[in-house]
């Protein structure tokens, strides 16, 4: 009877953190869009009208599109993560390579890199693999490493780790960037958003890791976050060898159960 009630438990916590991201994510997608909408429209009324000069229109355009880049971001991540919101959404299982997923990292993100002159780094075992859905664990990477680089400084290095520990795979990257500190770190899965400047001041929307952390849990796995300020940033995710391809209640109910994220703090840096 215990059990069952710890499961019931469990449950209803899960079902009330999901319906919380749901009506935080509603609210983020009509307030942002209402806002950038609005200024558009002030905008163009005041063309229109001649009330504003060209010199001063050309000055608020790249406040417009910041804005606009901004909302680009929340609405791409959410059609993504609504794609795994179907009840009949299944894992792909496929055998991948770690450094293979490292090795297309580095070549979709060349551009970024070079820009600022950031050195992308493998460590660990480059035969490692594990059975996962390659469109997930690709989603998760892309976001985590889009971040690394944004609040990386030029000339440093990015670190991507792969090792195994307990059957499990551990896949980290880190920054030797800003960092967070306590504030930011308890903000980072909540609402509202905190929107955030990279090192050259790229805007961050402060969507992406709530749909990494979404998508971690239909991988039956953990993220860990470590972070200083002014050291850097280190994201781990915690995966099984092996995801089991459970439905969609059932990755809920284990997920709900075994979930965590870590917040500790000083882990070492270097150049």
């Amino acid at each position: 009877m215990s059990d069952k009630i710890k499961e019931l438990e469990a449950e209803i916590k899960l079902l009330k953190q999901e319906n919380e991201l749901r009506t935080g994510w509603i609210s983020l997608l009509t307030h942002d869009l209402k806002e950038n909408f609005s200024s558009l429209l002030w905008l163009i009324d005041n063309v229109e009208n001649q009330t504003i000069s060209k010199d001063d229109f050309f000055k608020l355009l790249p406040s417009v599109k910041q804005d606009a880049q901004k909302n680009l971001q929340t609405v791409t991540s959410t059609e993504e993560w609504l794609k795994t919101q179907l009840m009949n959404f299944e894992l792909q299982q496929e055998e991948l390579v770690v450094h293979d997923l490292f090795s297309q990292l580095q070549e979709e993100f060349e551009d970024k890199l070079t820009r600022k002159e950031i050195d992308f780094r493998f460590k660990g075992d480059k035969t490692l693999s594990l059975q996962t859905d390659r469109f997930l664990i690709l989603f998760i990477f892309k976001k985590i490493l889009d971040n690394a680089i944004k609040y990386s400084h030029p000339g440093k290095s990015i670190e991507f780790t792969a090792s195994k520990r307990k059957g499990k795979v551990i896949l980290s990257v880190t920054d030797f960037g800003i960092g967070m500190g306590d504030d930011q770190l308890n903000m980072l899965f909540s609402f509202p958003n905190i929107i955030t400047k990279g090192t050259h001041g790229e805007i961050g929307a402060g969507l992406s890791l709530k749909v990494v952390k979404n998508f971690v849990f239909l991988l039956l796995g953990k993220i860990e976050i470590q972070s200083d300020k002014a050291k850097g940033t280190r994201v781990s995710i915690i995966l099984p060898k092996k995801t089991k391809n459970t439905p969609h209640e059932k990755r809920q109910s284990d997920y709900g159960c075994g979930r965590s994220r870590n917040r500790s703090h000083g882990f070492g840096t270097s150049d």
